[in-house]
């Protein structure tokens, strides 16, 4: 059976919205409460796995520009979150990491995060995870083919 070039169109952009709102509903409900933006939290979250980056790796794993890194690093370097410091070989390169206190709330928004995950993951049909697993990856690749410049 050949498929209309046109079919699902609606469907799919009626699926990806209605997963755009569930995502800002994450943002607002799991991530808000903490006290971060959904970016400060990914930051946070990326500098524990990584212990230490530059502004200019930070940058290009959140698929920022690096003004808008210094930005949202001043602020968790305000809070206390994050420190700058220069590189030992290249005092050019200004490197990032968190402080204890960073760390402490990345792991709470690591927990948060990851329990949010869990009862999503529990509230699919027994049996079918690996089909939304598969599905899911198929549709990020679509996004990625359409918009080789994200993420």
């Amino acid at each position: 059976m050949e498929l209309k070039p046109d079919c699902c169109i609606d469907e799919v952009g009626k699926m990806v919205q209605h997963l755009v709102r569930v995502m800002q509903l994450f943002e607002r409900d799991q991530i808000k409460p903490h006290g971060f933006t959904s970016s400060q939290s990914y930051i946070l979250i990326e500098l524990k796995k990584s212990k230490q980056l530059t502004m200019n790796e930070l940058s290009e794993k959140m698929n920022v520009t690096t003004s808008t890194m210094t930005r949202l690093i001043n602020n968790l370097v305000r809070d206390k979150y994050v420190e700058r410091y220069k590189d030992e070989d290249d005092r050019r390169i200004v490197l990032v990491r968190l402080t204890q206190g960073g760390i402490e709330v990345a792991e709470k928004l690591e927990l948060a995060i990851s329990d949010y995950y869990r009862r999503i993951v529990d509230s699919l049909p027994e049996g079918q995870i690996d089909d939304v697993l598969r599905s899911v990856s198929l549709l990020i690749k679509a996004f990625d083919k359409v918009n080789p410049n994200c993420c």
